[in-house]
């Protein structure tokens, strides 16, 4: 389906300035993490009064109503994203300032201009750029069998890894709101997070092809653990699933393709379950 994949060039990326110390990386994994939990309650807390039209709500209401409603959760993901992508921004731009000096006293790689804030922005750190079609559609295969495989070990096993969806799609006003939520709007800022500054942070600590494989375990492994709502086995299920989009982000050298399969990933789940339910 594509090239054989070359673990060397995963871990090639003479583009990128580091600008993670290992202690700041720790910090920038608690910090991320921490906003990115907090930020979640905080849009429940602000929009459950909003869409319940009761404004002396109590906080332990707002959360109690709040986090099983469809129209609640939606707005708060839109939040959440708006807010958390903005935050990373940030980030990325304040260290890019930091270390421009250091970056123009020294060769970076294969960059022989200097350094500066307008000549390396964040989407170089982040990798938004184009990816290779023939990588995409290698990956997008690799993503159709890993669904395939399974999606019949759900169905032998007897599980149900969707069934968290039943109380927000019943309360959810308008439906398409919650669809284009779980399809749109969290791949996007779940991929910035995870396959990009999380991802990028912990691979520039190290050389070769070590970077790629430390990158990839810590950020799939923290992955799976935030989906709170499912069980040791979809948490395996999403742990497999987040290795094949760090793949796919290190082969592609582009954030825009996981982003790509997680979308397709989500609306493939979220169709079997329209028309299952």
């Amino acid at each position: 389906m594509f090239k054989k994949l070359n673990l060397t060039s995963l871990a090639n990326d003479p583009e990128a300035p580091k600008l993670f110390s290992k202690p700041g990386v720790v910090m920038l994994y608690l910090g991320i993490v921490g906003v990115f939990f907090a930020l979640q309650l905080l849009g429940i807390y602000l929009f459950a009064p909003v869409v319940f039209d009761d404004f002396i709500l109590t906080t332990l209401e707002r959360f109690g109503k709040g986090s099983f409603d469809g129209t609640v959760t939606s707005y708060s993901m839109i939040f959440t994203l708006i807010t958390l992508l903005s935050i990373i921004f940030g980030i990325i731009k304040w260290r890019l300032a930091s270390v421009s000096d250091q970056i123009n006293s020294s060769k970076l790689g294969e960059i022989t201009e200097p350094f500066s804030k307008t000549s390396y922005k964040v989407s170089d750190y982040l990798a938004l750029r184009p990816f290779p079609l023939y990588v995409a559609m290698g990956f997008i295969g690799l993503w159709l069998l890993f669904t395939i495989g399974t999606e019949t070990l759900t169905y032998i096993l007897d599980k149900n890894p969707t069934a968290f969806v039943d109380d927000l799609y019943d309360s959810v006003h308008p439906k398409w709101l919650l669809i284009i939520a779980m399809v749109i709007v969290a791949p996007i800022y779940e991929e910035v997070m995870f396959r990009g500054i999380l991802w990028r942070a912990v691979k520039e600590q190290f050389d070769g092809t070590k970077g790629f494989w430390m990158a990839t375990i810590v950020t799939s492994v923290l992955f799976s653990i935030i989906h709170l709502q499912y069980e040791f086995y979809e948490m395996s299920v999403v742990f497999v699933l987040a290795l094949l989009l760090s793949f796919a982000r290190a082969k592609s050298g582009s954030l825009y393709l996981p982003i790509l399969i997680h979308m397709i990933n989500n609306g493939i789940a979220m169709w079997m379950y329209l028309i299952i339910s």
